[in-house]
């Protein structure tokens, strides 16, 4: 769902960023200012770290198209609404920075979409089904499949405030995003539900950082023999002859989580791991920061 570069256009992408920024403003704010609790720096890394593992990770589908997790609803519901806002900021930022995943400019639609709705309106979601009585893993299944809905439907806005596409393109992405929302839900309470076992406090923290680490190593493990399919975006934008061919961000050493001159799997491997250590050291450096600054 990465924005390419040149997808949007006019009044959009300052707009969006303007929106994004705000978001992830107020979000350090209400943490700094003690109104919700700031994770531990450790966990919020390993979060972090966790998240950019499993977006690495794309999935075949159907007819070669593929399709990853965004993780914002993991995200929320490990850190908090505002943490996981900030968490998904520092990923996605990193993902254009290093990889030249989404285009530099359109980093603020990327993060509106995947991180101020992901997290913040998947995770507000999955509080307000908590209050209504639903159960933890329904509360956050649906709340997971709503999250990547309502971000492909922010897409499509963004997509026809600038001129591109027209009701059919909408619709398949929608309907493609569908599939890939059931997905998401089901691997989000799964995941969740590995960090939230029934234990006391000390063993429950020590596990939480066991399932986290094991979740990133696997992701790097896993990621040489991800598909080379194109995401689900990627693939409807090409089929309605609507893909940029301008390169993302001309300088991303990194670009397409390859290392030139190096054999395939290795290069996938050690542009993984330069990824997850990167996320990770930006996201423990963000909470110090952050516990600086809180009331």
């Amino acid at each position: 769902m990465h924005v390419p570069s040149e997808m949007l256009t006019g009044a959009v992408c300052p707009v969006t960023a303007a929106v994004a920024a705000t978001g992830v403003a107020a979000s350090a704010y209400v943490l700094a200012k003690g109104n919700f609790k700031v994770p531990s720096a450790m966990k919020f890394s390993l979060v972090s770290a966790a998240v950019f593992g499993v977006q690495m990770l794309n999935y075949p589908v159907w007819d070669g198209i593929s399709g990853h997790l965004i993780g914002g609803v993991f995200a929320a519901c490990a850190l908090g609404v505002p943490a996981g806002i900030l968490s998904m900021a520092i990923v996605l930022m990193l993902q254009t920075l290093l990889f030249a995943d989404g285009g530099i400019l359109m980093l603020g639609a990327n993060i509106l979409n995947m991180a101020i709705i992901g997290a913040g309106i998947g995770g507000l979601l999955r509080n307000l089904l908590l209050k209504k009585g639903f159960s933890d893993s329904v509360a956050i299944g649906v709340s997971a499949f709503l999250s990547v809905e309502l971000a492909a439907v922010a897409l499509c806005a963004e997509l026809a405030l600038s001129g591109k596409g027209g009701a059919s393109l909408y619709l398949t992405l929608l309907g493609i995003h569908s599939g890939l929302a059931v997905i998401e839900g089901v691997a989000t309470a799964v995941l969740v539900g590995l960090l939230s076992r029934n234990l006391e406090e000390q063993s429950a923290s020590k596990r939480s950082y066991m399932v986290l680490s094991a979740i990133i190593l696997t992701s790097l493990a896993i990621c040489p023999f991800a598909s080379s399919f194109p995401d689900a975006f990627e693939w409807t934008m090409g089929s309605f002859s609507l893909l940029p061919s301008a390169p993302n961000f001309a300088n991303a050493p990194f670009e397409d989580y390859s290392i030139a001159g190096v054999a395939s799997v290795l290069s996938s491997l050690c542009a993984g791991a330069i990824g997850i250590f990167a996320t990770f050291v930006l996201s423990y450096l963000s909470v110090r920061l952050l516990c600086r600054f809180e009331a």
